[in-house]
């Protein structure tokens, strides 16, 4: 869970930065891709984990033995350093909680915004 969380943090932290910088308002692009940026940073990071879900235990454990795979979001000094942590799940799930409460919120702005014009 540990890569995951890791490797969405990259584009959570950038759209939060994003949605700071503009004043607590999210724009529909950053609605729309900082949710698909996370997914694809995540799956990114897990790239290097897939030979073993496919049964491909030979390719995983020289992919797990060469520090190259450090492109995928640090994985290989991650792997060699990783503790399990309970709070990854936590993380995660809190991630895509205030993904929601953002879009959310915007929504709700919105429809004030519409109610207030003639």
């Amino acid at each position: 869970m540990n890569q995951i969380v890791i490797g969405a943090a990259l584009p959570y932290l950038i759209s939060l930065c994003v949605y700071i910088a503009r004043r607590g308002r999210a724009s529909m692009a950053l609605l729309i891709t900082a949710p698909l940026s996370m997914t694809a940073c995540a799956i990114w990071a897990v790239i290097p984990d897939l030979p073993r879900a496919l049964g491909m235990n030979d390719l995983y454990h020289r992919l797990a033995a060469d520090p190259r795979i450090n492109i995928f979001f640090m994985h290989y000094t991650i792997d060699k350093i990783e503790t399990d942590s309970i709070l990854y799940t936590p993380a995660f799930v809190l991630m895509a909680v205030s993904l929601f409460i953002v879009a959310w919120r915007e929504v709700w702005l919105r429809e004030q915004e519409q109610e207030r014009r003639p």
